[in-house]
């Protein structure tokens, strides 16, 4: 079997490989005979006739279709196993390019590789985001707003006015009298009256309508045209035609605020006051501002690593990566009542659009966890167990009740108990790398995050050798007494796991 493989730009490798032509005669053989158990040959028990004869009978383009699938199956492994490089995941085949001798091409995946640069010297300027009264005063009128009542009112409609309509329309060159020629008679239409920088272009029945209604009275009767474009995105009654609106105004309400007070305030939220309320809303944007401060600190790190550093994948590490993502959005549509379809239908895009959307943050979430990776390997940083052993009890603790012991003890052996220890254990990982990244950019002194060395532990435990005095004796004796206490806990939760 020849061997010839060839790197390819999206990290994949291309592989040539001519096979042995008896071998794969002989599976066109095996195959035949297989197939021929089947098929009733003049002359002949099923599975017994020569090899020629199943031939003629059966085709031999039938025979090797089946054949092939026998073939790959057991070449493809031994393929593989003489590559150098650890693949990714299942390859497939490419091409067939001979039959005569066997020569198939493979597309096989590569690991993932990340090429480091000196990224000790990464210093990256931290700019902390300061609340505005702007932002707080905008929170406050969506809250406002939510809880807004609609009122009619006396005078003529404005910006923002919910206008109560009655719409006949027809072609402007039809039979007033004629009521088949009545695209609509006397329609109920409630019309909100956009601002002029609002987006018109759906509006209904014709862009910029609303706008029409502006300083109208209860009472008032209005006759609007509008020409359609001969367009397959018109609808059909209306494609081509000018159409006359005549618009009756049945009535004008207008959307009333709360006034921001205590009792408002005590509807919305557990604040006291009105002061207090608007504390609150700075508190919880504080926060938000941080999160995104070191979201957008996090970026800019990354991108001053990802400047001397090299991140290759495969392209299906990312389609992976994608279908996990859309099968947690499947999930919370459903438990939101909906499905992916729906949701889809609302969006005006398909599966393959979904995916498009999705791709680039995809991407960088590969990238970022690959750097990540690469960078807690290489500088082996100190992570508490106990801390993982904790958060771990605490969940099954949260899962399971006194009641539930076997239950508990059944999924404290299971392969699931396992995985949640390995999640947990690469959150804390990838948490303290992240820790790691952020003290050294910003200048911090980065030794709490590194493991002790053996020689510090070393001349600690000479500085504390000697012989204490009595009161010394028992504190080490009572500490010694803890420490066995924390130690057969420990054996006692591993025994469990």
């Amino acid at each position: 079997m020849n061997i010839e493989k060839t790197y390819l730009e999206d990290h994949q490798l291309q592989v040539t490989v001519e096979a042995d032509q008896e071998a794969f005669e002989k599976e066109k053989y095996l195959a035949a005979k297989e197939m021929s158990k089947d098929k009733k040959i003049p002359g002949y028990r099923p599975g017994k006739a020569p090899y020629s004869l199943i031939v003629n009978h059966l085709g031999e383009g039938a025979i090797i279709d089946q054949a092939l699938g026998s073939f790959l199956d057991e070449i493809y492994p031994k393929v593989l196993d003489e590559l150098e490089n650890d693949p990714y995941g299942p390859g497939k085949l490419n091409e067939i390019q001979s039959l005569e001798p066997p020569t198939f091409e493979f597309i096989v995946p590569l690991q993932p590789e990340v090429e480091l640069g000196d990224y000790h010297d990464l210093r990256v300027p931290f700019e902390e985001s300061e609340v505005q009264q702007e932002e707080i005063d905008e929170v406050i009128e969506r809250m406002l707003s939510q809880q807004a009542s609609v009122e009619e009112v006396d005078h003529p409609a404005e910006e923002g006015s919910l206008v109560d309509t009655e719409i006949t329309g027809l072609p402007v060159d039809a039979d007033p009298e004629d009521e088949e020629a009545q695209i609509m008679s006397n329609q109920p239409l409630p019309v909100m009256i956009k601002s002029e920088d609002e987006d018109d272009r759906k509006e209904w029945p014709f862009p910029g309508f609303s706008r029409q209604l502006l300083g109208v009275s209860p009472g008032d009767e209005l006759e609007l045209t509008h020409s359609y474009e001969d367009k397959e995105d018109v609808d059909e009654d209306l494609r081509g035609k000018e159409i006359l609106y005549k618009v009756k105004i049945e009535g004008i309400r207008q959307r009333v605020l709360p006034d921001l007070d205590e009792a408002f305030v005590t509807s919305v939220s557990d604040a006291e006051s009105v002061d207090g309320f608007k504390e609150q809303i700075r508190d919880q944007l504080n926060q938000q501002s941080e999160r995104e401060d070191e979201n957008a600190y996090f970026d800019a790190i990354f991108e001053e690593i990802l400047k001397d550093a090299t991140v290759k994948y495969p392209p299906q590490m990312v389609e992976n990566e994608i279908d996990g993502e859309i099968e947690e959005i499947s999930n919370r549509l459903e438990s939101q009542g909906m499905d992916i379809e729906m949701y889809l239908g609302m969006q005006d895009m398909d599966r393959e659009d979904l995916r498009e959307q999705i791709r680039p943050q995809a991407e960088k979430r590969i990238t970022r966890g690959l750097l990540l990776g690469k960078i807690a390997d290489q500088e082996d940083l100190n992570i508490d167990p106990e801390e993982v052993t904790s958060t771990y009890q605490e969940i099954v603790k949260e899962n399971f009740g006194p009641e539930d012991s076997e239950a508990r003890e059944a999924f404290m052996n299971s392969r699931e108990s396992m995985s949640l220890l390995n999640q947990l254990s690469s959150q804390m990982i990838s948490q303290r790398t992240l820790e790691f990244l952020k003290a050294l950019a910003k200048g911090e002194d980065t030794s709490q995050f590194r493991k002790s060395e053996e020689g510090e532990e070393d001349e600690r435990g000479e500085e504390n050798s000697g012989t204490p005095d009595v009161g010394e004796s028992d504190e080490a004796s009572e500490e010694e007494e803890q420490e066995s206490e924390e130690i057969q806990d420990q054996e006692e939760i591993d025994d469990e796991n």
